[in-house]
């Protein structure tokens, strides 16, 4: 069970730098091939002229470059693709599928509503997870973020989703000096969870050289998005694992509360599995 391959979506923002030096330390960590796909759509974009497509240009290239240079900076093995989607913003979620299937790890970015310019769906992170069959590291926007799972939360349910966040987020949570798996308001009288909710899971965790604690936590009058944010400040971790729930129809993502609420007002990575 290891990292060896991780793909990045790439784009204009400015959150994305930032994005492409996490990929690169987690990449250097790993020893695994990096691949950077710059995919954006031309045909939903406004007032699309001559001019406009040459600052698209020369984003790429200033995107490709600063790629090619933390690759070299960092001996990595690593590639560049470009997917200019020219008549449709969901066309850019294809691209992104088709490259995701293909390695261990996705990074996306968090959507970031003041920085959106109709040139990559604002669902894209959640297309992904829910479509993509691969685990889903998204980043926030806001923020810079040197290390993660060194200090890791994991929310826990005993679902499928979480099962496979938990096992997807191994490779992640090796090397951390913390981890903590919360059982939120576990109420099933241990037919999934077990006498002790989240302790079997701990073991599993164990047999695989990673130290977990026990949590759990029962406060049915707080929303769930709101408990998980909240223990993440607490514990002052980098890194949350968890399920993502939802169902893909059409061009159409539906998400689950806790999960939407998440992608939206994540403070740090976040990794999804669905």
């Amino acid at each position: 069970m290891a990292i060896k391959d991780i793909l990045i979506h790439v784009d204009n923002t400015k959150a994305c730098a930032r994005r492409m030096e996490l990929a690169t330390r987690l990449a250097v960590r790993h020893e695994a091939h990096l691949v950077a796909l710059f995919a954006r759509a031309f045909g939903n974009l406004p007032n699309l002229s001559s001019g406009h497509t040459r600052e698209i240009d020369k984003q790429r290239e200033e995107s490709k470059a600063r790629f090619e240079e933390l690759a070299r900076v960092n001996g990595l093995s690593a590639e560049f693709r470009v997917a200019e989607c020219q008549s449709s913003v969901d066309l850019v979620t294809d691209n992104v599928l088709i490259n995701a299937r293909h390695v261990d790890l996705v990074i996306l970015g968090q959507h970031d509503e003041d920085q959106a310019d109709g040139s990559v769906p604002p669902d894209l992170a959640e297309s992904v997870v829910l479509a993509g069959g691969r685990p889903v590291l998204v980043v926030p926007y806001a923020g810079k973020f040197e290390k993660v799972g060194e200090r890791a939360l994991v929310a826990w349910n005993g679902s499928r989703e979480s099962v496979r966040a938990v096992n997807d987020a191994i490779p992640l949570l090796v090397d951390a000096k913390r981890v903590s798996v919360l059982a939120l308001n576990p109420s099933d009288g241990g037919r999934i969870h077990g006498d002790l909710p989240s302790a079997d899971i701990c073991l599993h965790l164990s047999r695989h050289g990673i130290r977990a604690e026990a949590q759990m936590l029962s406060a049915r009058d707080i929303d769930a998005g709101d408990m998980l944010l909240s223990c993440v400040a607490d514990d002052s971790a980098d890194l949350l694992v968890m399920g993502a729930y939802g169902q893909p129809r059409f061009r159409e993502m539906v998400l689950g509360g806790a999960t939407r609420q998440i992608l939206k007002q994540m403070t740090v990575p976040v990794l999804m599995s669905h």
